[in-house]
């Protein structure tokens, strides 16, 4: 049940308002949540947003983002200094006039230990995620952040065209993270029937059989990276779901090819004619996005992309080489900015996501809602490949090395393209020069390796002539 925190919420419908309508709500929000809670119950954002008034979006456009690596320092192990956790005076001085009648009531009724009581209800973190890909991020949830995790659960089966008549087995196996916590809120919202099977370390197949044989499920939830071979091997067991009519594949959205094969394999035990939705966000995300369901007039491998939430997670894209916001609808790295949430406050967040795009001004041509969709293409840890180091395998974050091959170093070395990336387990700077012009690039890996940790091997090819 909301509470107090309905007041971080629009009382409007949250997906069919005007794209201005949209935006000024988004603001209106984001200016609240920053002036009376992160400003004065968080030192580190006080101290990164010192002396910018922030009254929409925009005004945070030139923040620097936020790094993974900074993130997880912050406070030390666990990150605690992203907590909001105001003092009694900061908590009177700015909270919403609402807010502290309600308090002040809660004194009044409380004893000797209400005061404290009073906060701790509003702000002591009682949930924690696991996230982050080359440093260990926590991401923190109060009470009413569960209250919020509960309402993106019901809009995500809403998106899904899922609902309370559905039964579901998830087989994202049980852990402290995004993909598994908001699927069971999503199941808990809509009241579907529900069975989550799968512990870690206990074998696939076997538990989702069993889930299957208890429950015969109309929604069956499934890591994407091994949805097919755990259908093929529930079709080895002779299990049968003849009911099934969604397959939710979670994690980066699939190809169409790969969502035939699904489809496929689904007809294995007995589901024809299943559709393929995916549900996924990146794990520092504080909620999970879904697809709508195709039309029935489209193919059945078709998709409109990821529905979000603006008034609870406000997505941006960034062009990674050029440090700065993406053009409209142009591939980039995902930033988050976790809105209106208590527990950790995370404010342009990179998360090391590339995706193919993100379209704010687009009605979705299937439902009409008018919330941003991502692109149905994404790729985690984009920049942040697992490279051998001598004995060790490690992560390594490729983006700062943008800003040692700067336009003024191209052209100086004779460059017209280059990447960076883990090439069969070796950081690899891969360059396409003029003439095949190898002078130079040495250094250039060198001074590559003292900003991202490791030195890479260098591939050189002969630049194409311009036609």
């Amino acid at each position: 049940m909301l509470g107090a925190r309905d007041r971080m919420l629009p009382a409007m419908s949250w997906d069919r308002l005007s794209f201005a309508e949209r935006d000024a709500e988004r603001d209106r929000l984001l200016a609240q949540w920053v002036a009376s809670e992160v400003v004065p119950a968080n030192a580190f954002w006080s101290g990164r947003l010192k002396g910018r008034t922030v009254r929409g979006l925009g005004d945070l456009a030139d923040l620097a983002p936020l790094e993974e690596a900074e993130a997880a320092a912050v406070g030390g192990p666990g990150n605690p200094g992203l907590l909001l956790l105001p003092s009694e005076d900061a908590f009177k001085r700015h909270a919403p006039r609402g807010e502290i009648v309600r308090a002040a009531l809660e004194l009044r009724r409380g004893g000797a230990q209400a005061r404290r009581a009073v906060l701790f209800r509003r702000y002591k973190p009682v949930h924690v995620h696991e996230a982050g890909v080359s440093a260990l991020l926590a991401i923190a949830y109060t009470r009413t952040d569960l209250d919020r995790l509960h309402l993106a659960g019901a809009r995500l089966v809403e998106v899904l065209g899922l609902g309370a008549d559905d039964r579901l087995v998830n087989a994202v196996p049980a852990s402290a993270s995004i993909r598994f916590w908001g699927l069971y809120h999503a199941a808990l919202a809509a009241r579907m029937t529900a069975l989550h099977p799968r512990a870690p370390g206990v074998d696939a197949a076997r538990a989702v059989a069993r889930a299957l044989a208890m429950l015969p499920a109309t929604v069956l939830a499934i890591e994407v990276d091994e949805a097919v071979e755990l259908l093929g091997a529930l079709a080895e067991r002779g299990v049968r779901c003849p009911g099934l009519r969604a397959v939710l594949v979670v994690g980066p959205p699939p190809s169409a090819q790969l969502r035939e094969q699904i489809t496929l394999a689904a007809a294995g035990i007995g589901a024809n004619g299943v559709r393929v939705q995916a549900v996924w966000a990146p794990e520092s995300s504080r909620v999970l996005w879904g697809e709508c369901r195709q039309a029935s007039a489209d193919p059945a491998q078709a998709t409109y992309g990821l529905h979000t939430y603006p008034d609870l997670e406000i997505v941006e894209v960034r062009d990674v080489e050029r440090g700065r916001l993406a053009n409209p609808g142009a591939a980039g790295e995902i930033l988050l900015t976790s809105l209106g949430w208590r527990g950790t406050a995370a404010i342009r967040l990179a998360t090391g996501t590339w995706t193919a795009g993100l379209a704010t001004q687009a009605i979705c041509p299937n439902c009409r809602r008018t919330v941003p969709r991502l692109a149905p293409e994404a790729v985690e840890a984009a920049w942040q490949p697992r490279v051998r180091v001598g004995e060790r395998t490690v992560r390594v974050d490729v983006r700062a090395a943008a800003a040692v091959v700067t336009p003024a170093v191209r052209e100086r070395l004779g460059i017209e393209s280059w990447s960076l990336r883990s090439v069969d387990g070796t950081l690899t700077l891969t360059v396409a020069t003029q003439g095949g012009r190898t002078a130079g690039l040495g250094d250039l890996a060198r001074d590559i390796g003292a900003t991202v940790g490791v030195i890479p091997a260098v591939r050189v090819a002969r630049a194409q002539p311009q036609s």
